[in-house]
């Protein structure tokens, strides 16, 4: 966790000096997946990560890359898992994905061979001053809930909010102006 801490220092504080702050910011998201794939287990496209607008109206994806430039979810939006944590600020365990009224579209996009449903998900907020200012998913998919693995526990939870807890200065101060 370390290492991540001293990398994402290091490109945030290059933000002013790069040509594109918003590919700077992707390939930071980028580096975050990295470690939540490591530490929770998962495939790079089970890890989300969603940021406010600047006009905070919005969500939008930053991980994975290729859902970034596919839209964004307003934050009136009533049935998102992720708005709603957002609004709560308070993470979540979800075993049993399906059964949850959500937003399936971006499940829908080809990430990899093919596409399989989420099953499974723990969502938690990206917290900075006591302010909402994103949130994390990090998912387990495949056709039915045994072939997407092992349930996500508390402890789960708790260990994804550490990391998100260590590094959401770096997400806040790298976002790209008008973003």
């Amino acid at each position: 966790m370390n290492d991540l801490v001293e990398i994402l220092r290091a490109m945030a504080s290059k933000k002013g000096e790069v040509d594109s702050p918003r590919e700077l910011y992707l390939d930071m998201a980028e580096r975050v997946v990295k470690a939540a794939v490591s530490l929770f287990g998962a495939k790079p496209d089970e890890v989300a990560i969603l940021v406010l607008t600047t006009d905070e109206k919005h969500l939008r994806f930053i991980a994975p890359r290729k859902l970034a430039d596919l839209g964004t979810i307003p934050v009136t939006k009533r049935d998102s898992i992720a708005v709603g944590v957002l609004n709560r600020k308070t993470g979540d365990v979800n075993n049993n994905v399906p059964m949850v009224k959500h937003v399936a579209f971006f499940e829908s996009v080809k990430l990899r061979e093919r596409p399989a449903p989420i099953q499974k998900m723990i969502t938690l907020p990206i917290l900075h001053g006591g302010h909402g200012f994103g949130v994390v998913q990090i998912s387990r998919k495949g056709e039915s809930p045994g072939e997407a693995g092992p349930d996500f526990t508390a402890a789960d939870l708790r260990r994804a909010q550490e990391m998100f807890t260590g590094i959401a200065e770096f997400l806040v101060a790298a976002r790209p102006e008008h973003f």
